[in-house]
């Protein structure tokens, strides 16, 4: 993201918000500031509701083991979701903790959950559609009343000496599937749909129904179960990314349901009740030469993650330079003894889907070894 944004010319920010998970918090603070700065996080933010009412304090909360984890932290850090709401009123004291001598000096501020009243009672206004009047609380009367008293110094520029070390990359365990010395290649339209026009069996359509996914995640788990998938496969254990694991879970299935085809010598192009069709004379004669088509990016030439299998073909030991982060030889310990209480947001949140509706369907009826593998995200 942040290499696409700079062939943009654009300088946005890319930060990560954790939901403050005890079993892999220290790995994914870890992560997002180890490695090449092409790859770390440009700020790191925690969304924890630990802080509960005025019986809690800096030490109680947690909230000094969050400071202690950060102290060293390279990049910017900040609260991005705070405010309890499991004790009333809520009076918001972690605010002076936050903006004062306990966290001051590490923290760059916070965001709280959450200006406006939804179900689970967050918000400090009510607002109604199509409705310009906005009703305060006394929530946000007590938000307002702690951000008076409390005045945050700041740093001057000039002032600012740094003292913090990039972090050590976490090692893959039994709760952190990630090889971080690894990352993805960059996605490339111009490769996924390359693979689309070397297919001889496809699907007859570019979208999906509802039960259309779900009839091609029947299919593609069964495929992919008897057959290997590799090269539309994930294992973020191993670093594993095929080369065409990055194209859009609709481009995947394709890959599959031909790769059946191709076992039958030809003799079946089929995807359960989803309509098919065969391509006599594909536009690409060679699915191999669509490596060689530039990323998203830009960039030319084989998928640049050193985990694609492409990569590992050529060569087995080598990582690319720009997609790679430093190895880990031994695992960092969690300073926090206090497990989160992630009482905040529960809303579901969308994901933009590269066909129709139907593709998230397509998920649910893989198995769990499949699913995990191919990562299909409709």
């Amino acid at each position: 993201m942040k290499a696409y944004l700079k062939t943009k010319k654009l300088t946005t920010p890319v930060g990560y918000a954790d939901n403050d998970d005890p079993k892999i918090r220290m790995n994914l603070i870890n992560f997002f500031n180890c490695g090449d700065e092409g790859s770390r996080a440009d700020f790191y933010g925690i969304n924890t509701y630990r802080w509960c009412g005025d019986e809690t304090n800096f030490k109680t909360s947690g909230y000094e083991d969050i400071t202690k984890n950060m102290t060293s932290y390279t990049i910017p850090s900040l609260l991005t979701e705070y405010g309890c709401n499991l004790v009333r009123p809520r009076t918001f004291s972690e605010v002076k903790s936050l903006y004062g001598t306990d966290m001051g000096n590490i923290f760059s501020g916070g965001i709280l959950y959450e200006y406006t009243e939804e179900d689970n009672e967050y918000g400090v206004v009510k607002v109604s559609f199509g409705d310009s009047k906005v009703e305060k609380n006394s929530d946000y009367d007590n938000f307002k009343k702690v951000l008076a008293a409390v005045k945050p110094q700041g740093v001057k520029m000039d002032s600012y000496k740094a003292s913090g070390k990039d972090s050590v990359c976490p090692a893959a365990s039994s709760v952190w599937h990630v090889k971080s010395d690894v990352l993805p290649p960059t996605p490339s339209q111009a490769r996924c749909q390359c693979m689309i026009d070397s297919l001889g069996c496809t699907f007859k359509s570019d979208k999906l129904s509802t039960d259309e996914g779900k009839l091609v995640g029947e299919v593609v788990g069964n495929i992919c179960g008897a057959t290997s998938c590799d090269e539309i496969s994930v294992d973020t254990a191993k670093g594993m990314y095929g080369d065409f694991s990055a194209c859009s879970s609709l481009q995947r299935s394709a890959w599959a349901v031909n790769k059946n085809y191709e076992n039958q010598n030809g003799a079946v192009c089929e995807a359960g009740d989803v309509e098919t069709k065969t391509v006599s004379s594909p536009k690409q004669d060679d699915i191999k030469e669509c490596l060689n088509k530039k990323d998203d990016n830009g960039t030319a030439g084989k998928p640049s993650g050193s985990g694609s299998s492409s990569s590992q073909d050529d060569d087995k030991n080598s990582s690319s330079g720009s997609n790679s982060k430093d190895e880990d030889s031994s695992d960092e310990n969690d300073s926090d003894e206090n497990d989160s209480d992630d009482s905040g947001s529960d809303e579901d949140i969308d994901e933009d889907s590269d066909t129709s509706s139907g593709a998230s369907a397509v998920t649910a009826q893989l198995s769990a070894a499949v699913a995990a593998a191919l990562l299909l995200a409709f």
